[in-house]
């Protein structure tokens, strides 16, 4: 009989439900939508913090990193010099069971049709084999391939293989050029292969070289570089605080030694650390990825209050058909039953759309929509998800059906049979009415309070002037061999008459030639410095950033002369020691505006260089305001041309190849990009915040607007009677709605002061860094609180007016007889 009463309540609940299509549908939609958001968040995190990283003991991987100090203040929070790491690498340590040294690059193929540029790693044997990298074809480099043996191998990645070589079964042998250099392919990695990223985010490396071939140049105790990194793999028994205390008392002597002469780096000392690989691999990620969950629960909890609210006033318009029950001799466990039976079948097609949405979103992320994440490449649907929603559903449908039962008051039920039932219907606590709605009001403020402060900053951040040309295009060039065989000056020359040459064939407005922008496609941060005003640092020092180039380059750059005059071609030939600054760093070296002729130095130089000109600042995304140094020279190993192209007219790759193929067949173009798309994808957090953000407040204000929605109609249909009453008594239409108004507003007011409770305390609990940072994130201004109050208002008001209107149309004498409209 188990399974007949089952078969029955399933036909019973299936035949209420296709009757209440419209009810069906909203359950399936909330649920669908927020879980799936839900899952596709808890999936992200779950794989950030908790899920082990496909290494063989990645507890054990360690990256090697330090920081530079004067008189016990750090100067430089990430600093290590490139020597020490080399020799760090070939030393024996008793802690160490294996090491690996890293570099990045990007370099053009020049053997390849037409010279695609690549994202380099160059490594020592031990690297892939540390991350047990599988392979699709070949070997991994074998130890007589290591440092120092200049023999020049590479591994592909499984999608240059695919993509450049047409998967090719023979590929092994063949070779693959940069700079002159011809490496032989010696392996493929498997497709599966999940590469830690330990450079800047969003990096993937297209072909693994020897380490000897980078293009760090010499490695010495007095430079640093965030391309470099040391990895060790610890011993089991190894103690990551110790070893670092040992590499540090080691170095201090051969730093101190070998920067005596140095000035910028005299009485400095390095502090050293081991930090795990899982921590560089997540990096920032951790902000924003529990700032989605965040978002996602309250949307869940809103969801779930609008759902409380909608299966109540269903049940609460069922009086004739509850009573009916009960008088065939339902019990309420028999009630219980039912609706989870109800449940259960609106939750199977929400479990499908909710796998579907999370698809989805996991698909954008993977699309880049959230700006570079880490692991994304290991998310998806699997076991894990699919248990995590299975669970919820089944805990939501076990509550909703216990709660349910529980509100429904089964002795007035039975009363109610013998009862005529006019102006009746089944009656349900309005406290658990009210609290329902303030809940979910609640939650919506917070989530529009959040998600304005996010919105608006984001808007901000897009809308404000940057100070940049944004009709130019940015052509970072490479030498090949030639930074091998020309010396400096003849690689100079070179670049004026590339230079010359893209400007004549492009018919360029300006086309300037310098060093890296403060604002391009990858690593930030290479000139940063400090100048002082005196060859003895004894004074002020300014923390600067240092840019070279000539004069087209500064005008490419959108630079506007506020003060003085630029330098002239003959003084960046002969790179004469004069510069231009921002006007923020002229500001700081003299308040009065009298910087014009003063003289400047690098830390630890004796060579002044001459203040000639002022120019605008730059306000760049994601950067604070830093003072600027301009020089009057160009690199003359990796120079990046500014090209700036009348309006209208584009760009493109090839033709910069090819005016460049006249000077010398060895100059290529390996990054080109239009500088409006940099700035697009420096920009892109903010504008994935604003559409998140917008997209986020629309949907919690239409799920919370729901819910009120379904309280406020039952709550009229409940007082149908009582209204009309009162409007056969001369009550006028606006003292009715007056009233339902004062009703209706109450759980706003509720939700209101609850919020302005709980923030308070907040701002008094001990001062944990995560709760701080949640008081951060929900600081109330008069701003944010207005508007989120407004909204929820309005659309409060909305909706009383909406359900109200039926009631008033109505002649009172239909009501008070009770043929009420629903």
């Amino acid at each position: 009989m188990p399974s007949a009463t089952l078969q029955v309540w399933g036909q019973t609940a299936s035949l209420l439900l296709r009757r209440q299509q419209l009810y069906a549908f909203t359950i399936i939609l909330t649920l669908g939508l927020t879980l799936g958001a839900l899952v596709a968040t808890f999936n992200l995190n779950y794989q950030l913090f908790i899920a082990p990283l496909p290494y063989p003991d990645a507890d054990r991987l360690h990256l090697v990193r330090g920081s530079l100090w004067q008189q016990n203040q750090q100067t430089a929070a990430d600093w290590l010099p490139t020597q020490a790491q080399v020799e760090i690498y070939q030393h024996t340590w008793p802690e160490v069971e294996t090491k690996a040294l890293h570099n990045i690059s990007i370099d053009v193929a020049q053997d390849l049709p037409g010279n695609p540029t690549f994202n380099l790693g160059y490594i020592t044997p031990e690297f892939l084999p540390m991350f047990a990298a599988p392979l699709a074809l070949g070997r991994h480099f074998s130890p007589t391939e290591g440092l120092h043996n200049q023999v020049p191998v590479a591994v592909l990645s499984y999608a240059v293989w695919q993509q450049h070589f047409a998967q090719d079964p023979q590929v092994l042998g063949k070779t693959v050029t940069f700079r002159g250099v011809a490496f032989r392919v010696v392996g493929v990695l498997a497709e599966t292969f999940v590469e830690p990223v330990l450079a800047a985010p969003g990096w993937s490396t297209d072909i693994w070289l020897s380490y000897d071939f980078h293009d760090m140049g010499t490695p010495n105790w007095s430079f640093n570089s965030n391309q470099i990194h040391l990895l060790l793999k610890l011993k089991a028994d190894a103690k990551p605080a110790q070893l670092a205390h040992s590499l540090e008392q080691w170095a201090a002597p051969e730093f101190a030694s070998a920067n005596l002469t140095n000035s910028f780096l005299q009485n400095s000392t390095l502090r050293w650390r081991l930090q795990m690989v899982r921590k560089q691999i997540l990096g920032d990620a951790a902000e924003l990825s529990l700032s989605l969950l965040a978002g996602s629960l309250l949307l869940s909890a809103i969801a779930i209050a609008n759902i409380a609210n909608l299966v109540l006033s269903r049940a609460m318009a069922q009086q004739r058909s509850l009573t009916i029950r009960i008088a065939l001799g339902a019990r309420p466990q028999d009630l219980f039953k039912q609706y989870l039976t109800e449940f259960t079948l609106l939750a199977l097609p929400a479990l499908m759309l909710s796998l579907l949405v999370a698809t989805a979103c996991l698909q954008s992320l993977k699309a880049g929509f959230a700006g570079p994440l880490p692991r994304l490449q290991e998310l998806g649907i699997g076991p894990l998800s699919m248990l995590f929603a299975i669970s919820l559903l089944t805990a939501l449908c076990l509550s909703l059906a216990l709660w349910l039962t529980r509100q429904l008051n089964y002795r007035q039920l039975q009363q109610s049979l013998q009862q005529s039932g006019k102006g009746a219907t089944v009656q349900v606590s309005s406290r658990a009415r009210q609290l329902l709605l303030m809940s979910q009001t609640l939650f919506c403020l917070i989530t529009l309070m959040y998600c304005s402060q996010i919105f608006l900053s984001a808007i901000t951040k897009l809308g404000q002037p940057t100070g940049l040309d944004l009709n130019t295009y940015q052509v970072a060039l490479t030498q090949g061999s030639l930074l091998q065989s020309l010396t400096g000056a003849e690689r100079a020359q070179l670049f004026l008459q590339a230079r010359d040459q893209v400007k004549a064939d492009t018919n360029a407005v300006a086309a300037g030639l310098g060093s890296y922008p403060s604002m391009s496609y990858w690593l930030t941060g290479f000139g940063l410095s400090s100048v002082s005003l005196s060859p003895s640092n004894e004074g002020a020092t300014f923390s600067t950033e240092l840019l070279a180039g000539d004069n087209d380059y500064l005008r490419a750059l959108g630079l506007k002369l506020q003060q003085g005059e630029w330098y002239t071609a003959a003084q960046v030939q002969t790179q004469e020691p004069v510069v231009v600054i921002s006007q923020s760093l002229a500001n700081k070296i003299a308040p009065s505006g009298q910087a014009l002729g003063k003289q400047l130095y690098w830390r630890g130089a004796t060579r002044a260089h001459r203040i000639i000109g002022v120019v605008n600042d730059l306000n760049l995304p994601n950067q604070p305001e830093k003072a600027a140094v301009y020089t009057a020279d160009f690199p003359s190993a990796f120079p990046f041309l500014l090209v700036e192209m009348p309006q209208g007219v584009s760009l493109s790759h090839t033709q910069v190849n090819q005016a460049l193929a006249k000077i010398n067949p060895q100059l290529k173009v390996y990054k080109f990009n239009q500088t409006t798309e940099i700035l697009a994808e420096h920009t892109q957090s903010a504008r994935v915040a604003a559409i998140v953000t917008a997209a986020l407040s629309v949907l919690a204000l239409a799920l919370a607007g729901l819910g009120i929605f379904a309280v406020i109609r039952t709550q009229m249909q409940l007082r149908q009677y009582e209204l009309a009453v009162r409007q056969s008594l001369g009550a006028q239409p606006k003292h009715l709605l007056q009233l339902t108004l004062i009703d209706s507003l109450k759980p706003l007011f509720a939700a209101m002061f609850l919020l302005s409770i709980g923030y308070g305390l907040l701002q008094l609990l001990p001062q944990s860094g995560y709760l701080l940072t949640v008081a951060d994130k929900l600081t109330i201004t008069p701003l944010h609180l207005l508007g989120a109050l407004l909204t929820v208002l309005l659309l409060t008001i909305a909706i009383v007016l909406t359900c109200l209107r039926p009631t008033l149309r109505q002649p009172v004498v239909q009501t008070l007889r009770g043929q009420t409209t629903n």
